[in-house]
C-alpha cells in the first residue's frame, strides 16, 4: 500500500481528502484505484499531473512505473505563469 498525496485542486473529486492510502504496483495501478474510488480524478490524474515516488519524479506518462509498497506518491499539477 502506497501513501498518495493530492493537490489542492484534485480534492474536489476526494471531498476534501489530500492525504489517502492505496494499493497498486504501478501508477497506472494507483490511479485505476483512485479513479475507482472517486469518479472522475482518474483522467485528471492521467492526462494533467506528473507524479513522484519517493521523492524522486517520474517521466510524464510513465504509469508503468512501479511503487513499492510503503512507498509515497505525490500527484503535482503544472504550474503555469511568466
Amino acid at each position: 500500500m502506497a501513501t498518495v498525496h493530492l493537490q489542492d485542486s484534485h480534492t474536489r473529486f476526494t471531498g476534501g481528502e489530500k492525504v489517502l492510502e492505496v494499493d497498486g504496483a504501478t501508477i497506472g495501478q494507483i490511479i485505476d484505484a483512485l479513479e475507482a474510488r472517486f469518479a472522475g480524478l482518474g483522467p485528471l490524474l492521467r492526462e494533467g499531473s506528473s507524479f513522484a515516488v519517493n521523492g524522486e519524479l517520474q517521466p510524464r506518462g510513465t504509469f508503468f512505473a512501479a511503487v513499492p509498497d510503503g512507498a509515497d506518491v505525490h500527484f503535482l499539477i503544472p504550474i503555469t505563469g511568466g
